[in-house]
């Protein structure tokens, strides 16, 4: 089956780049837009300052003081603590890249970094407020949406993946703080290496949303199907295509904010792919993440649901 699907992509793009140059290009541009005036300006100077912060040993003190509750709500240790408040005020894929990065220094354990990454990768508060939640559905209270998927997040987190995680790496706090105390570089030297490897990852970053952008505009363009199946496909993709088509898309307001309470918890495949990219090396299963963001988002739209039962939904 993966060779067939190998052999169909190296026919299949080809043939689009040659007989579809004009999609090919506006997805190139608009991928290359994306990426530079949003995802870039909002992802280097978080990266750069979350690297600074692990490698001088800072990060242990905003882990300290967030570990007495989240360590009794979800079982995180203090560097837990530290990949979760990082993921969630950042978005994708820095949660990954710090439940990663912290793996590789041995400062959680495997299945803390898996379990952790399947909850606290998302977008980002200002993308969810501001293009969801303002731009998108012209919301009065966009706070909405950011509690909706923030909280069926950690409501996931509680619920179902935490009794998938043995508890040992509860076992292993002060191994944690040795390392943070043994470990620690000058902040010139942490700063430096900190911006050589944020260049890296948001680079690739910048690859993978540009090819998902161009096959966002092929579906969008050339695909011969339903507009709604074409509405929950360009969600599917990339987040922002199918936040801008769900704009337009002529529908009941309380069913298309349930769909953008959905498609704003999945995040698209376009910030999977970018998740894979950050994990690679470190041992964590995109698997599980992925079937972590698919239950999230199931909890996204049943939770979008009962907002809307109850009547109060951010108009």
């Amino acid at each position: 089956m993966k060779k067939k699907l190998i052999w169909i992509s190296i026919c299949l793009v080809p043939a689009v780049l040659l007989f579809c140059p004009a999609v090919v290009n506006q997805g190139s541009k608009d991928g290359l837009l994306l990426w530079f005036t949003v995802v870039l300006p909002a992802l280097f100077p978080f990266m750069v300052f979350s690297g600074t912060m692990m490698k001088t040993g800072a990060a242990g003190e905003i882990g300290h003081l967030l570990y007495p509750f989240l360590h009794r709500l979800l079982g995180l240790s203090e560097n837990g603590c530290y990949a979760m408040a990082v993921g969630f005020l950042s978005g994708y894929p820095l949660g990954a890249k710090t439940a990663a990065d912290l793996l590789l220094d041995e400062k959680i354990s495997y299945e803390e970094a898996q379990y952790v990454t399947g909850f606290c990768n998302n977008a980002s508060p200002m993308f969810l407020l501001e293009y969801i939640g303002v731009y998108c559905m012209g919301l009065t209270k966009p706070w909405v949406v950011l509690v909706v998927v923030y909280g069926t997040a950690v409501l996931n987190a509680f619920l179902f993946l935490r009794k998938k995680v043995s508890s040992g790496y509860q076992n292993r706090q002060n191994v944690v703080k040795y390392c943070y105390q043994e470990d620690r570089v000058s902040v010139m030297d942490a700063l430096d290496q900190s911006i050589l490897n944020s260049f890296v990852t948001v680079t690739k970053v910048g690859g993978y949303i540009i090819l998902f952008s161009i096959l966002a505009e092929f579906v969008e363009k050339i695909v011969p199907c339903h507009e709604f199946a074409k509405l929950i496909g360009l969600g599917v993709i990339e987040i922002t295509t199918g936040g801008e088509y769900l704009k337009a898309y002529p529908m009941a307001e309380p069913v298309k904010w349930i769909i953008a309470c959905g498609i704003a918890a999945f995040g698209g495949l376009s910030s999977v792919a970018q998740t894979y990219s950050v994990l690679q090396g470190s041992g964590i299963k995109i698997d599980g993440y992925l079937k972590a963001k698919l239950l999230h988002t199931l909890l996204s739209v049943l939770a979008a649901a009962g907002v809307v039962l109850a009547g109060d939904w951010g108009r």
